[in-house]
């Protein structure tokens, strides 16, 4: 009788631990393994509750690898799949325990800066630019240099939350790419 309880206790930890990464996996994008888009979307609404539950600010990065078509046209897929997967790090490591980042599509990534303003947000975006900059991929004949352009938007500036900063970051990432890539542009200096 206690072994037939020991191995349904085995089961029973078997599948939560199963049930478990199958959360994980349902929540994480394939190849970088940080949050994919839907898991994204519902922890930045976490967030944004959160915050203005506590009158705080957020703010919002978004991350947009320069080039990468070429890069996927030059090198192929494989190589465009390995810069992906060699800036994660580098943007983590930019990021305090608090903070997200997640995959948007294709080359996109957003990082959501909890209790972040514009002034804590900008010199963040400045460090991730440099440390993708610092990313040389290998493996694929010449190495592979890296550059991106980041948009910022802040709650704090805008007066906006959720998916509405997405959109907000968005448009400074494309007015980034316009002026010239590789740089940061804040959202609310686009409004003149």
């Amino acid at each position: 009788m206690e072994a037939m309880r020991g191995i349904a206790s085995d089961r029973l930890r078997d599948q939560r631990r199963a049930l478990t990464e199958a959360e994980r996996r349902a929540q994480t994008d394939s190849l970088t393994g940080v949050l994919n888009r839907r898991s994204l979307i519902e922890r930045l609404d976490a967030v944004c509750l959160r915050a203005q539950a506590r009158s705080l600010p957020i703010s919002l990065l978004f991350i947009d690898l320069d080039h990468f078509k070429e890069i996927n046209d030059t090198y192929g897929h494989l190589a465009g799949d390995a810069c992906l997967r060699a800036i994660i790090a580098p943007i983590q490591t930019e990021l305090r325990q608090s903070d997200v980042i997640g995959r948007y599509g294709g080359e996109e990534f957003v990082v959501i800066l909890s209790s972040a303003d514009a002034a804590a947000a900008h010199p963040i975006a400045e460090r991730i630019l440099q440390r993708v900059a610092d990313v040389q991929v290998e493996g694929f004949g010449k190495p592979i240099r890296l550059t991106c352009s980041i948009g910022v938007a802040t709650s704090d500036t805008l007066g906006v939350w959720g998916e509405h900063l997405i959109a907000h970051a968005d448009i400074a990432v494309y007015a980034a790419k316009k002026s010239g890539r590789n740089r940061v542009r804040l959202a609310e200096h686009l409004a003149a």
